[in-house]
């Protein structure tokens, strides 16, 4: 299965003096006046800035929010990205916001999500990543009752994927641990069982049906070993 990345959208290229990915995630932050201050530490002209910043005052004016689209302006500004390049990146950003936000309403159910920032700036993130629309809002429907549940599950999907696990396994997978009493932030947890599996020739497969059969048997996955293995 060809991989899949769905941790960002639109990226800046990887100087290899940094080494890493500068990730500013969704906090609250502050409308036009963090803008502001942003571009006051940028090297852009004085044009160049009024140019970002009556672009972040049209988003809001379409209702994507500041904070959803700061973080890549600080991204760029820190990897010293030229400014025409930088916008470019945050038009194809809101444009997936945009298209997440039509997405989480179609689903019944999808308002609180979209009311959390970090689903909504999610749903965008799958969307740019080339994550099937039709696999998102599976996703959406089997998380819109727990938003929390909704990041770490779509995180666990996309290893899932590149892991090479059938989409229908995997979303069955997915549905059976959120109904589950295993917390949220420890779904990933479910990789390292995979891996111990491949070291034991289990297939990955039939690993993740006993794993999906024994959920309700358990309060932490390391529990699961026992039923497994």
């Amino acid at each position: 299965m060809k991989k899949r990345i769905a941790a960002g959208s639109q990226r800046f290229p990887q100087p290899l003096f940094i080494g890493f990915l500068l990730f500013l995630f969704v906090g609250s932050l502050g409308s036009a006046q963090t803008v502001d201050s942003t571009l006051g530490k940028s090297p852009y002209s004085e044009s160049q800035k009024t140019e970002i910043a009556a672009f972040f005052t049209r988003m809001e004016h379409t209702g994507i929010p500041s904070e959803l689209l700061l973080p890549k302006l600080q991204e760029g500004i820190a990897k010293r990205v030229p400014a025409h390049r930088v916008l470019a990146v945050l038009e194809a950003e809101a444009e997936s916001l945009v298209e997440a936000r039509t997405l989480l309403l179609r689903i019944e159910g999808g308002q609180p999500m979209l009311s959390d920032r970090a689903s909504w700036a999610r749903t965008a993130n799958l969307l740019s990543g080339g994550i099937p629309r039709d696999e998102i809002e599976a996703l959406i429907a089997l998380c819109v009752s727990r938003v929390g549940t909704y990041r770490p599950a779509t995180y666990l999907y996309v290893a899932l994927s590149e892991w090479g696990l059938d989409r229908k396994r995997a979303l069955e997978l997915i549905a059976a641990l959120v109904d589950s009493s295993i917390p949220p932030d420890r779904y990933m947890g479910v990789m390292d069982l995979l891996a111990t599996g491949r070291r034991r020739r289990i297939a990955a497969e039939e690993l993740a049906r006993r794993i999906q059969e024994h959920l309700s048997h358990v309060n932490r996955l390391k529990e699961l070993e026992k039923w497994i293995y």
